[in-house]
């Protein structure tokens, strides 16, 4: 079965909860419009990415607001992956959070690898991988930073994952990894990968956008520039069963390993 995926690439209305959770109503309509399947939304998405000094207090409505986002997910009826930061029992998380499209939550990844002094002084890592089923595809989530290392990626493959979706926030000058990295990890690994980066700016934090949606072969299957806009691909079973039928990376791999 064919998955129309969606992919946000834009920012939420800064300090203000209801005008960001519009935005999502905004952007949801929108793609249900236009026949997608899942839509996923960039890194710290409700709450904004960059908080310096970022106190539990300013997460306090966090979790109303995501009741929120599971609300309008089931109005709309579609699954959604919202990034936020939220507060846990070992502490404060960058997560991606996956909703069905009847609004329950499916799960949340917490992001593994912190990128820069401020998340690793503000953020608790995750330590395990958060996958959901969706059109019949599995579908694994990572978070930008994550991305960048194989092993997280070629963990998905191995665990049967079709499409990875990566909630971002890549901020300039890394353009080079939108650029380059992104469509190598989903040619390696034989997978789709939606990458949804922010735009804008903040606190001196200037977002390049660079979204894309990337087949099993590396090709581009949509893209975006700096400005916000909405992504949408259709991803086909038949791609993945066609690019690994003549050979397989992670069959191939096993033998090697196996001698």
């Amino acid at each position: 079965m064919m998955l129309r995926l969606g992919l946000w690439q834009g920012e939420g209305v800064p300090d203000n909860r209801v005008a960001t959770l519009q935005e999502v109503e905004r952007v949801l309509a929108d793609a249900v419009e236009a026949g997608a399947s899942l839509v996923v939304f960039p890194e710290g998405y409700l709450t904004g990415y960059y908080i310096p000094e970022l106190k539990t207090d300013d997460l306090a409505d966090v979790e109303e607001a995501l009741v929120a986002v599971g609300r309008i997910a089931a109005e709309k009826a579609v699954p959604v992956v919202m990034g936020a930061h939220v507060l846990s029992a070992e502490g404060t998380r960058n997560a991606a959070i996956a909703f069905s499209s009847a609004g329950e939550e499916l799960g949340r990844y917490y992001k593994r690898l912190l990128f820069g002094d401020w998340e690793k002084e503000t953020f608790v890592p995750g330590s395990h991988p958060t996958r959901f089923e969706i059109d019949g595809l599995s579908v694994g989530v990572l978070i930008c930073y994550d991305v960048e290392f194989p092993e997280l990626v070629r963990e998905e493959a191995q665990a049967g994952t079709d499409l990875v979706v990566v909630p971002t926030a890549l901020m300039s000058p890394h353009q080079r990894i939108a650029r380059q990295l992104v469509p190598v990890r989903s040619m390696e690994n034989q997978i789709f990968l939606g990458y949804a980066n922010r735009t804008g700016a903040e606190h001196g934090l200037d977002f390049v956008g660079l979204s894309s949606i990337s087949g099993p072969n590396g090709e581009s299957l949509a893209s975006a520039e700096t400005a916000p806009k909405l992504l949408l691909a259709d991803l086909d079973p038949g791609l993945l069963q066609h690019e690994r039928a003549d050979n397989s990376y992670l069959e191939d791999l096993e033998r090697f390993r196996n001698g």
